[in-house]
């Protein structure tokens, strides 16, 4: 390992080179940002022994739960986004017992009868060709009228990306972007086939998973209030947002075409991510409220004398994220570890240190620093390009590196 500053250590073997990210379950489903699974291996292997809890607060589409119950821990996740969630259960079913030819078969031979179920979706004809609502609206009644719920919340899964997928935005992109009129007119999405396509290669990925041998947990919550659950957890793997979306993932605009079609069928809400994200709301700026990171007190003060609203931006999200914080700290046993996995983004050219304020942030809530490992992002689901300023036309290159912040909380 090379040293990298006092407190950054550099992790060739963290890089994972030539290591797809989105191997076996973990390519159940195209969701943004997701933590390289070999990594939450290496930090489960060497903070947690079997029969531990291992909680991921900000879980996402659950790469640190899956990882944990087949290695015979047992995970708590807990997210503000459902579709996240449904995504971070299915990929946990082992031995799945069902005859997927058995549904597909039905699915066709019902096909010509099936009467489109067409829920509320914003701007539908900008975002889908009429044939594909159509055959959407078909699927979504299939599902419906599912009786096992494992079963329906399996088709969810692969109904969701197959919305995105024949839908008219740009492909590998996370907001919504419309395709250009020339890209549309050659685009004409088989939806029926994509679907038993997907069908087929998730249920492959789950037939050939390892066993799962530890308890899953998760809840729909937010971490800036207590958490819902009593027992203290021994270890917590987890990589929060890197600040609001609007200029990072969009968690909330790639979910929300599955979130508008999958509304009603297994007690989805239709939510508003962004919104409700870290940051989503403003909050009143007092500079004695940055007493928990000096550094942070710098980069505000910095970001005032340049762009104000940017600044207090940036300050909602790092209040929020601390509110998170203290309750993730107390949910966490005396002598357990915190691992967060983080980037340093730059706003209006500053770059904001997020490794050191979440050292900083724990140091405050009675945490001792460990180490922070420094891997290179090579097979990340992120955008290559974002807008630090959020203006149209102003790109800049994403984030290259990823922290990882190790914190041990005080006997």
């Amino acid at each position: 390992m090379l040293q990298v500053g006092k407190l950054r250590t550099r992790c060739v073997n963290y890089d994972y080179r030539g290591i797809n990210a989105s191997e076996g379950v973990f390519g159940i489903h195209k969701f943004p940002a997701m933590l390289h699974y070999r990594l939450v291996e290496s930090l489960v292997e060497e903070f947690s022994v079997k029969d531990s809890f291992v909680f991921d607060p900000f879980c996402g589409s659950g790469v640190t739960l899956n990882v944990s119950i087949r290695k015979g821990r047992n995970a708590i996740g807990t997210d503000i986004n459902p579709l996240a969630l449904l995504i971070s259960e299915v990929r946990s079913y082992k031995n799945f017992p069902v005859d997927l030819d058995f549904y597909l078969h039905d699915l066709l031979k019902r096909w010509n009868f099936l009467e489109p179920d067409v829920p509320s979706v914003r701007n539908l004809s900008y975002w889908f060709k009429n044939y594909t609502v159509n055959d959407l609206g078909k699927l979504r009644r299939f599902i419906i009228e599912l009786e096992d719920l494992r079963i329906k919340k399996f088709f969810c899964v692969v109904f969701s990306q197959t919305v995105r997928d024949v839908s008219l935005t740009r492909k590998n992109e996370f907001k919504r972007y419309r395709m250009k009129c020339e890209d549309i007119e050659k685009f004409n999405p088989n939806v029926l086939e994509h679907f038993i396509t997907l069908a087929q290669d998730y249920h492959q990925r789950l037939l050939e998973s390892e066993d799962v041998t530890g308890r899953l947990e998760l809840f729909l919550h937010d971490v800036r209030i207590p958490m819902p659950f009593d027992n203290k957890v021994d270890l917590v793997i987890t990589s929060p947002p890197y600040g609001d979306s609007k200029t990072t993932v969009a968690y909330g605009e790639f979910s929300s075409f599955s979130l508008e079609w999958l509304s009603g069928v297994i007690g989805f809400v239709n939510v508003n991510v962004d919104k409700v994200s870290l940051g989503g709301k403003k909050k009143i700026y007092n500079e004695s409220d940055l007493f928990f990171s000096p550094t942070l007190k710098e980069v505000i003060s910095l970001l005032l004398n340049i762009n104000k609203k940017r600044a207090m931006e940036v300050w909602s999200f790092y209040k929020d994220l601390f509110k998170s914080l203290r309750n993730i700290a107390q949910s966490l046993k005396s002598g357990g570890i915190a691992c967060f996995v983080v980037g340093n983004r730059c706003v209006k050219g500053i770059t904001i240190p997020m490794d050191i304020i979440v050292k900083e942030m724990f140091e405050y809530l009675g945490f001792s620093h460990y180490q922070t490992r420094v891997r290179k992002i090579l097979n990340k689901r992120m955008p290559l390009l974002n807008s630090p300023s959020n203006k149209r036309g102003s790109k800049s290159s994403t984030m290259k590196e990823e922290y990882v912040v190790i914190m041990k909380k005080n006997l």
